[in-house]
């Protein structure tokens, strides 16, 4: 079975974590996989699968109308890519449905080939108009549709009016194989300006308005008054918004001793010095289908704090494998928060049982021998 993956964020947003371990699953699962994605993606080493860097400057500083043309080349190369090679099946990678995503099945399906959509976002969180009705055309068009819980399944269902057996939920897989050997907390705390005795608070990745970092900031002065020692950690780097009011947040709070923030981009070879200095990750979303940060936190073995929505319900149980707050309530996060930082045997509890769970569920082998059954079953459609 030769299939064409089609995932362009790769490494420019963190997707090729995901990306890698998805395609070295499914080459155990026995599938010939060809990953299409940006050029700045670095190709693992010894991998099982190959790598092509099909779509070139999107991300580049070029007038949107060109960065919109590159993708689509990137687009028409890999198809081509997976004609010559006769890949029967293209499957996409879809956070929100627009203009591109929509030539992309168009295209796959101009030339005959099944298409598979992993659909990590049923519903974008930057509403355009038209999106709702574009996106139950193109979901209508996919011959598989992948999404990664029952929540997200359910809004599916409601979104595009699908039939429930068209969707199969296949979970998200962990990032144990992207973890790097996890250094000790002094060398990295020191590393990152952090003193040894603080109790750091880590919010890490991108800075999206639905993530809720306003809503961790009104939190830290309550938190703060029981825990004094508490630091707030904010690495990551703005998306769709601007970090200056986040910034005057802080001043106005009177928190800005508290809080280190560093607004860039994580490269890879980083990630493991935040979280070796970490004492909790929180997770304040207001909107969510599912998280990649959550379960990188869970790899790293970091206790984690997120807010009671569907999608993280079905990983987090509270005081078992992380802790829960009340989403969008101040009070509830801050006092939780508190809480949690003061119960070292609580943190370690969850730290451990978080990790263990998303070595057992959230296996990339398991993942891939079930999503080369779903691709079997297309092709036998």
């Amino acid at each position: 079975m030769k299939v064409a993956q089609l995932e362009p964020v790769g490494g420019h947003g963190g997707m090729d974590y995901y990306d890698f371990g998805l395609c070295q699953g499914l080459s155990e699962a026995g599938v010939d996989v060809v990953l299409h994605t940006c050029d700045e993606t670095v190709p693992p080493q010894g991998a099982g699968f190959l790598c092509r860097s099909d779509y070139r400057k999107i991300y580049s500083k070029a007038p949107p109308w060109k960065r919109g043309f590159y993708y689509l080349w990137g687009t028409v190369n890999a198809i081509l890519s997976a004609c010559r090679d006769r890949r029967l099946i293209c499957h996409f990678h879809f956070f929100h449905v627009g203009l591109l995503p929509l030539l992309d099945v168009l295209l796959a399906r101009l030339i005959w080939r099944k298409v598979v959509i992993t659909v990590h976002d049923v519903e974008s969180f930057v509403r355009k108009p038209g999106a709702a009705k574009l996106g139950r055309w193109v979901y209508r068009r996919a011959h598989g549709l992948i999404v990664h819980n029952r929540y997200s399944k359910e809004a599916l269902i409601r979104y595009a009016g699908l039939n429930p057996d068209r969707i199969d939920v296949i979970p998200h897989g962990n990032y144990l194989h992207a973890v790097k050997p996890v250094r000790e907390i002094s060398p990295a705390r020191k590393s990152l300006g952090l003193l040894l005795e603080a109790r750091v608070i880590l919010f890490f990745g991108q800075i999206k308005e639905v993530k809720g970092l306003d809503l961790l900031l009104e939190a830290m002065p309550s938190v703060l008054a029981n825990v004094p020692e508490a630091i707030l950690l904010i690495a990551g780097r703005p998306w769709k918004c601007n970090f200056s009011r986040y910034k005057e947040q802080i001043d106005r709070l009177g928190i800005e001793a508290s809080c280190v923030t560093h607004i860039r981009f994580i490269p890879d070879e980083e990630v493991a010095t935040y979280y070796a200095a970490a004492d909790i990750v929180v997770l304040p979303y207001r909107c969510i289908y599912q998280s990649g940060v959550l379960l990188m936190a869970m790899s790293y073995k970091k206790p984690v704090l997120v807010s009671d929505l569907p999608g993280m319900l079905d990983i987090v149980k509270d005081g078992e494998t992380g802790f829960i707050f009340s989403q969008n309530d101040k009070n509830s996060l801050a006092k939780r928060l508190s809480s949690a930082l003061a119960d070292d045997g609580a943190l370690r509890r969850v730290s451990q049982n978080g990790y263990d769970y998303v070595v057992n569920h959230h296996d990339w082998k398991t993942i891939g021998i079930r999503t080369a059954s779903l691709y079997k079953a297309v092709l036998d459609k």
